[in-house]
C-alpha cells in the first residue's frame, strides 16, 4: 500500500503494541488473500512471526473479489490459510462474502455503462 512508503511495516507493528500495551484493546488486521499473490504457507510464516509477538490480535481474512477486468483471483487456500494462523495461537476469521453472485461485492460495484 502507497502508505508503506511513509510508514513501514515494523513502525505500525510498534505502534499496535503501543497502543494494546495502553488501552489493553485487541488489535485487528485486514488482510486480503490473493491467489498466487499472498495465500501461500511462506506467508502465513510471515503473518505468524509478526502478529504473534503483539499477544491479543485478530486476524480478518478476506477472500479477494474478482472483477472481470482484474488480474487478481480469489484464492483456494483461504480455509487452509486460518487453520494455520489458528494452529499457531493467533485469532483469525473469514469475512463473510456477499454479492458477489451479482457482481456487487466489495470493490466489485461500477458503472457498466455510460
Amino acid at each position: 500500500m502507497p502508505v508503506n512508503k511513509k510508514y513501514r511495516v515494523k513502525e505500525l507493528i510498534k505502534a499496535c503494541d503501543d497502543y494494546f500495551k495502553a488501552t489493553g484493546r485487541r488489535i485487528s488486521f485486514e488482510f486480503a488473500l490473493i491467489k498466487g499473490v499472498n495465500d501461500d504457507m511462506e506467508t502465513a510464516k510471515e503473518l505468524i512471526s509478526l502478529l504473534k509477538p503483539l499477544g491479543v490480535c485478530h486476524v480478518n481474512l478476506i477472500p479477494i473479489n474478482e472483477i472481470r477486468e482484474g488480474d487478481y483471483k480469489k484464492s483456494d487456500f483461504v480455509e487452509s490459510f486460518k487453520k494455520i494462523l489458528c494452529g499457531s495461537g493467533l485469532n483469525a476469521t473469514v469475512r463473510r462474502t456477499l454479492g458477489t453472485d451479482i457482481e456487487a461485492a466489495c470493490g466489485q460495484l461500477r458503472r457498466d455503462n455510460i
